[in-house]
């Protein structure tokens, strides 16, 4: 399956994207609760999410989706200083390591590093400079490693990950990383309401879902556009509207372990 990387919303719609291949991905499985989900979530009012990001004029959205969904796992699991505080660096990803950098990669190639070698605070490391750099990296610098990462559906990411899968897995970890195809309407989209389907099949861009509306058949996305974008950064999203939960992740930490 192919991916594509996009930049920021503020980019003109006109502006190329660039095709990479999908990196080679597991197919770890954790269990899923056997809890039938409420009718509605939002990880944001459980204290799990921390201030909307910007990825700039950046193909960076795989690194943000990635680590999004970390920082929401150590704040399930109560470690660090909450998500006002504990806020990893993409820079350091996107500087430090061989991936897509801005031309674009997959939230599994970051969840993969991460899980190995680990991600720095942004307070640590310094702020996103929306481009790779320099690594910055100093040894003694504190590294946080999710303890594991995978699918929320059986299939190991192949196409669009079922709702109550998608749901299982953000009620167990607090959120999910997945694509979406983020046509011009989806870009465009002025907030206010759900977003519909407007047919794009078009993978090109990962972001965050952290809960859901039964009522009106939607997720709650988070993107990393910034909070001029949509609804201060966040949008609400028809069930599969533009292949939304396509290849959807989760990160996990436990309870007591160490960073």
């Amino acid at each position: 399956m192919a991916v594509y990387a996009k930049g920021h919303v503020r980019r003109p719609f006109k502006d190329h994207l660039i095709l990479l291949s999908h990196a080679v991905h597991s197919t770890r499985l954790k269990r899923m609760a056997a809890v039938p989900p409420p009718s509605n979530w939002d990880s944001r009012v459980h204290g799990l999410v921390g201030p909307i990001k910007d990825q700039g004029q950046c193909g960076s959205c795989w690194d943000f989706s990635g680590t999004g969904i970390i920082e929401i796992a150590f704040n399930k699991a109560g470690i660090g200083e909450g998500p006002s505080v504990f806020i990893l660096s993409e820079e350091y990803s996107l500087s430090c390591y061989q991936n897509g950098r801005c031309g674009g990669d997959d939230n599994t190639t970051l969840l993969d590093w991460a899980k190995s070698h680990g991600l720095p605070l942004t307070s640590d490391y310094g702020q996103y400079q929306g481009a790779p750099a320099e690594c910055l990296y100093k040894p003694g610098m504190v590294l946080f490693k999710p303890d594991d990462w995978g699918f929320a559906d059986s299939t190991g990411g192949n196409g669009v990950t079922p709702v109550a899968d998608i749901k299982a897995a953000i009620m167990q970890y607090g959120a999910v990383g997945c694509s979406v195809a983020a046509d011009d309407t989806f870009m465009n989209f002025p907030g206010g309401s759900v977003f519909q389907d407007s047919g794009s099949t078009a993978i090109d861009h990962d972001i965050i879902l952290v809960g859901w509306d039964d009522s009106t058949n939607s997720w709650i996305l988070r993107n990393s556009w910034g909070t001029n974008w949509c609804d201060q950064g966040y949008m609400r999203i028809a069930f599969g509207a533009n292949q939304i939960g396509t290849e959807a992740v989760w990160a996990v930490k436990y309870p007591g372990a160490s960073a």
